[in-house]
């Protein structure tokens, strides 16, 4: 019996008891000794399902309720794009302003990238986490703050696109956002600002910044991971607020939520102009709008985020045809609290998996077999394999592809894998915010003469620390600064994965074949150039 209160500790009274049976089933998963969730559940505006499974602290053994505390990850960044959205009703930015007029620390890029690009990741701002790593401080290893961020940013030399031209996710933006909010309104501060204009109007009494990370905050889980099949502590230690840092609540966040009907924040025009997708430069309209993604995976329109950071997962979602609001907050990195989310939702808005239903095409096996190989993604050469196993086609770390078509797939999260007919096999990957060329290479495994080719070292000046790359006995490694040397792993001609975060390295040759430097690339941050010194 005391089990039973412990994982589940509190459930709203409004819900049916079939309901509550099957978000129960849901959340199966968390118990006693385990790292949990909290899930709310509102239904046209009002509360009729809290929950806490699992536990908020392992160590003392405190279990999740409705009212524990968690990080929010990205789910963040909606309020920090609502806190620019308001300061431009008020006329003291424009969503068009150059990013520039209020950080003239970052560079001249030629296109101007404007505040609403940042707002919608089609700025071309390359992610800080990546541009930390190369620099040899990376992630963990110092108590960041936005203002590191900004450092970090005002060398770069270069964008991974021009301005609108493209989307890829960036967190360096929403964490420069917060600093152009306190230059607008010296002396006051976001914090201060979101406080006063969203988060007090709407009672949101247990939401706050993580700006410093010390802070004793009652309620608050901590959060957690796996290593060698032990939970761990991955409660993030770092001052970064912005694009994640918010504490929050389930209950809390269905108050910002409700606010998209009620307008009690910013009126009609604020909540419309929040959800108003991008656009790229070739016209194309995109999924994300600011701090939203507005999508129908089941066919009902969905207003969503996700969030990771650390060891939180969480994830607000809001079905406006439905009436139906969803949030879920986790502190267990294994947690998927995008497909609780979901399958929460569903109980609530009745909406079919139209995912698990389609697709009744069969690929010809021999058909797959001629797909299978590696590809590199062009933008930032990272590899995928495409295995063929028992009859199937999937995507080694993603999974089966789903065949819809002659050569049309579909993966488990609903992106479009097109493989296109020539004499190189290649393939867009379509998802609600773009597309993504890939194309055939082939694997090589070259010898230590070969490898020894690459030594030498190297340098960037958009990064902080020299590289050196080296041999370790028949292995090629690279060492940045006074850090640990880590394998470079061949992958295609002059191609090697194993680069800081699982990032790509290629080198480069001039027109003679002598190596000049070599690419780094990631999703998000895809040319990160560095020349060869010695």
């Amino acid at each position: 019996m005391r089990t039973a209160l412990l994982v589940l500790l509190s459930v709203s009274v409004f819900a049916q008891s079939a309901e509550r049976a099957q978000v129960d089933k849901i959340f199966s998963g968390f118990n006693t000794h385990t790292p949990g969730c909290a899930v709310g559940v509102a239904k046209d505006g009002r509360t009729v399902f809290e929950a806490g499974y699992g536990m908020a602290d392992l160590e003392r053994r405190v279990p999740v309720s409705s009212d524990t505390i968690f990080e929010s990850g990205s789910v963040a960044k909606q309020f920090t794009a609502a806190a620019i959205v308001l300061l431009a009703q008020k006329g003291l930015l424009s969503l068009d302003d150059p990013l520039r007029k209020h950080l003239p620390e970052l560079r001249d890029y030629g296109s101007p990238v404007t505040i609403r690009q940042v707002l919608s990741h089609v700025s071309g701002l390359r992610e800080w986490r990546a541009l930390a790593a190369w620099s040899a401080i990376p992630e963990g290893t110092r108590v960041f703050s936005n203002d590191d961020l900004l450092e970090l940013a005002a060398l770069q030399r270069g964008l991974n696109f021009d301005p609108g031209s493209h989307y890829s996710y960036s967190n360096t933006g929403f964490n420069l956002l917060p600093i152009v909010v306190d230059r607008a309104l010296k002396p006051k501060t976001f914090q201060q600002w979101t406080k006063e204009t969203i988060f007090d109007p709407l009672g949101m009494r247990d939401t706050r910044w993580r700006d410093d990370f010390r802070t004793v905050v009652p309620r608050r889980a901590l959060a957690y991971g796996k290593s060698n099949g032990e939970w761990v502590q991955q409660t993030p230690i770092e001052n970064i607020f912005g694009a994640g840092g918010l504490l929050t609540t389930v209950a809390d966040l269905q108050k910002w939520n409700e606010n998209f009907t009620a307008t009690t924040v910013g009126g009609r025009e604020f909540v419309e102009e929040m959800q108003v997708p991008a656009t790229l430069t070739n016209g194309r309209t995109i999924a994300y709008a600011k701090g939203l993604m507005i999508a129908a995976p089941d066919g009902v329109r969905e207003v969503a985020h996700s969030g990771a950071t650390g060891g939180y997962r969480t994830w607000l979602g809001r079905y406006p045809e439905k009436g139906v609001s969803v949030a879920v907050l986790c502190n267990s990195a294994e947690a998927n609290a995008t497909e609780l989310g979901r399958d929460t939702a569903r109980i609530w808005t009745k909406a079919p998996r139209l995912l698990q239903a389609a697709g009744a095409f069969h690929a010809d096996p021999s058909t797959l077999e001629a797909l299978a190989g590696m590809y590199r993604r062009l933008r930032d050469n990272e590899v995928v394999r495409a295995v063929f196993e028992n009859g199937k086609l999937r995507f080694e770390g993603i999974g089966d592809l789903q065949p819809v078509t002659p050569g049309t797939f579909r993966t488990g999260s609903g992106a479009q894998v097109v493989f296109e007919n020539g004499p190189a096999p290649k393939f867009r990957w379509i998802d609600p915010n773009g597309e993504t060329s890939y194309e055939r290479v082939e694997r090589v495994s070259p010898k230590a003469a070969d490898l020894a080719a690459y030594v030498g070292e190297y340098r960037s000046l958009e990064t902080k620390a020299p590289l050196t790359v080296a041999m370790d006995g028949s292995r090629l490694t690279l060492k940045i600064g006074s850090g640990r040397a880590a394998e470079l792993r061949p992958t295609f001609r002059d191609a090697f994965s194993g680069g800081p975060g699982g990032s790509a390295v290629l080198f480069l040759r001039d027109s003679s074949g002598r190596l000049t430097g070599f690419s780094a690339g990631d999703a998000r941050t895809w040319d990160l150039r560095f020349e060869r010194i010695r």
